[in-house]
């Protein structure tokens, strides 16, 4: 199996590094390490180019914005019969890829998630990760599969479903394992955790978890696609008004 990560990012300096950190200490190497650049106004890039000597990495620039263009661009760039999407604010434990592999080989998976840890001294933030992990696990036995922050997915199962759906305003990332489910591959959550920041909840938790849960409303509600901007996103956690 060769891996390649894929690493949309949006003005991540000072977050991508820990990541990337994470992945020069894996116990199984990644084979590839791609960092895209989503219209980035600071020294994410050259940040993340501080690392080609520790990691067979390489960046590659989205022409569009938004965070499916960014993963299709680097999967566009990826040489890996399995593509792992990981957000720019994760830090992997050293035994991830290792016990991936593992897990993939075992049970023959071809697209899906993984568990998340939120890094957070608030409980109601770390149930509310807990929660979403419970939520991941029993909808991967439906017909109507999500992940979210890290997924994987083999390059046979990306080109076949035509990647992420760019006409989406969020959960492009649901979308993704959902085709993939509707064309008969087989689907699963990795019982792997994932470490995750809670910069989207430091400031108003409550009001953040209102979002997700009127998000995942509309969502079942108008068809399992989200096509037009419900509520105010922005992708690398700033916050602003947002534009299709």
């Amino acid at each position: 199996m060769k891996i390649s990560i894929i690493i949309p990012c949006k003005n991540e300096s000072g977050v991508v590094e820990n990541l990337l950190d994470s992945l020069v200490r894996q116990t199984r190497p990644a084979d590839e390490v791609i960092v895209v650049d989503s219209n980035c106004t600071d020294d994410t890039i050259a940040r993340a180019k501080t690392y080609t000597k520790k990691l067979p990495l390489k960046t590659a620039a989205a022409t569009q914005v938004g965070p499916a263009h960014a993963r299709n661009r680097g999967a566009s760039k990826a040489t890996g019969d399995m593509l792992i999407f990981a957000d720019a604010d994760l830090i992997l434990p050293e035994y991830f890829l290792q016990k991936f592999e593992e897990q993939i080989n075992k049970k023959h998976l071809q697209v899906g998630s993984f568990l998340q840890r939120m890094q957070s001294n608030k409980f109601g933030i770390r149930a509310g990760a807990y929660l979403m992990n419970a939520y991941a696990r029993l909808m991967q036995h439906t017909p109507w599969p999500i992940g979210f922050g890290c997924l994987y997915v083999t390059r046979e199962v990306f080109d076949s479903v035509n990647g992420f759906d760019t006409s989406l305003f969020i959960m492009e990332d649901y979308d993704l394992i959902l085709k993939a489910k509707r064309a008969k591959y087989k689907n699963g959550v990795i019982k792997i955790a994932y470490l995750t920041s809670d910069r989207r909840y430091q400031n108003n938790s409550l009001r953040q978890a209102l979002k997700g849960i009127y998000g995942e409303l509309y969502r079942y509600t108008h068809g399992l696609r989200v096509t037009k901007p419900i509520y105010e996103y922005e992708m690398g956690g700033k916050q602003k008004k947002a534009t299709k």
